[in-house]
């Protein structure tokens, strides 16, 4: 991998440091770039200061009550007003701290009818509210039971049937991996190839740690040959300290 921008997802990262060190941390190793999952658990304020210098490419609308069960509101049919409200909240965030995408989370439910029309319903609403792209991700059921929004397939004909340029896929290799049978270059390139790719994640399947030497090749080298313009966010939890892990990199250039 040549060029490609590396985010350095602060909630999984530098985990060894007190949340706003982190930024420090991930600038010492050289990353120009974060994701931030849940920047609403902390003084926005102080986080806008510590991010100086830092390009924030990605962060998560706030999903409700996660020690509850809550994962996103946008297939629950009845819990429109929540969605609105971490919605508008997110782009508050998003605006406040410069961050130039925000994920909206679908929650638990199953694919049915009445989710589906919620979701589009929603996202379209969303849509019209944001001066930002949004992205919505596919999670295994595996690492999150219940998940609405779980399949490439499924979310490619959402997004065709949603059929707005600001919302587009937020593509996780790790969780492509795991709810499609280990494979994940192939919806890598549908997405490109239907210009829905807007914004990659990786982590090693094996335990969600950092990615085997290798791992991805073949997924970075699609995305540098077709010249895609976004951030590989890394968003795994280190084996040891956050620095010593990241040399799977030197593989991956």
């Amino acid at each position: 991998m040549t060029t490609r921008q590396l985010a350095a997802n602060l909630d999984w990262l530098y985990a060894e440091h007190a949340y706003l060190d982190r930024m420090q941390a991930a600038r010492a190793d050289g990353f120009g770039a974060v994701e931030l999952q849940q920047p609403h658990l902390h003084d926005i304020e102080a986080l806008a200061s510590r991010l100086a210098g830092l390009s924030v490419v990605l962060i998560n609308a706030p999903a409700g009550d996660w020690a509850a069960g809550d994962r996103g509101f946008a297939a629950l049919p009845g819990r429109e007003a929540a969605f609105r409200d971490t919605t508008l909240r997110g782009l508050d965030l998003a605006a406040r701290l410069g961050a130039a995408s925000v994920h909206l989370l679908s929650g638990v439910a199953e694919d049915t009818p009445e989710t589906r029309s919620t979701w589009l319903a929603n996202l379209a609403w969303g849509a019209a509210q944001s001066p930002l792209p949004l992205v919505v991700e596919p999670i295994n059921r595996r690492d999150m039971p219940g998940y609405f929004l779980h399949r490439q397939a499924q979310a490619l004909a959402l997004l065709d049937a949603l059929n707005s340029p600001r919302v587009q896929l937020q593509l996780d290799l790790y969780h492509c991996r795991v709810a499609e049978g280990g494979e994940s270059l192939s919806h890598l390139a549908r997405a490109l190839d239907l210009g829905r790719l807007g914004h990659v994640q990786v982590a090693g399947v094996a335990g969600r740690h950092e990615p085997a030497a290798g791992e991805y090749v073949d997924e970075f080298a699609l995305l540098d040959e077709r010249a895609w313009p976004g951030a590989i966010g890394l968003e795994y939890r280190p084996r040891g300290a956050t620095s010593t892990g990241l040399a799977w990199l030197t593989a991956a250039r």
